[in-house]
């Protein structure tokens, strides 16, 4: 490995790899767009997608009485799965200039095979997603994902956290956002008008410089992967001091 790959790899340490993005953004969703022959659905609830134990693929809960659960069971007698294209969009918390920070598309096929399309106990039932092709956008930039990546990674353990976390810190800690910019690059912050934190993940924390007509993001690393949501108050502390983690 030479000298670039080597400062390649580092910097990879630091943030989260595409298919970590990818399963993040999926775990904490509340809603997602399906559609399937010719038809959209908007699925709404917590858990929507989750990965199948021992299985090839995804699971997708849909209600029981839905028409995609229908066309799913109909499509599995001929043994070809239904073909599926799902799509979320990741939106920040808080009032920022551009809030989608990306958006995920999943095209797959659906299957109902004996035992998955019972009906769970709150309702929904359960279809196997065999995912063929994954695209994650960000910033304008389209990436595809190899699905392998997707179901072999974990998501972050503050996915589900990170909309509390990133509304407590600007409404209650905003003394501690204005001394993070302590930490940039004084040219970065030439021109800027306002500073928001946009993402949380248990490598560090994105802040959001806003200038006049034009916004920029900037990532502090916590150095060391957060284990868990509990750990966040002592590493952004850590930060701050100039501390290792």
């Amino acid at each position: 490995m030479d000298l670039a790959e080597s400062r390649a790899a580092e910097s990879r340490t630091h943030e989260p790899s595409d298919a970590e993005v990818v399963r993040s953004v999926i775990r904490r969703a509340t809603s997602l767009t399906a559609a399937a022959n010719g038809g959209r659905h908007e699925l709404l609830g917590p858990d929507l997608v989750l990965v199948a134990p021992g299985e090839w693929g995804l699971l997708l809960r849909v209600p029981a009485d839905s028409r995609l659960a229908r066309e799913t069971a109909m499509v599995a007698r001929e043994g070809d799965g239904l073909p599926v294209v799902l799509d979320w969009t990741d939106v920040a918390p808080l009032a920022v200039r551009d809030r989608v920070r990306s958006r995920v598309r999943l095209a797959g096929r659906l299957f109902a095979p004996q035992g998955r399309g019972r009906r769970l106990q709150d309702g929904p039932v359960e279809l196997l997603l065999d995912v063929r092709q994954v695209t994650l956008d960000t910033a304008g930039a389209s990436t595809l994902v190899d699905p392998a990546d997707l179901l072999r990674v974990e998501a972050d353990p503050l996915a589900t956290v990170e909309s509390a976390l990133l509304i407590h810190l600007a409404e209650d800690h905003q003394d501690h956002v204005a001394a993070l910019l302590g930490l940039i690059d004084p040219q970065l912050l030439r021109g800027v008008l306002g500073v928001s934190p946009l993402t949380l993940d248990r490598y560090g924390i994105v802040l959001r410089l806003t200038r006049r007509h034009s916004h920029q993001d900037v990532r502090l690393s916590f150095g060391e992967p957060l284990p868990d949501a509990e750990q966040v108050g002592h590493r952004l502390h850590a930060l701050l001091a100039g501390r290792p983690a």
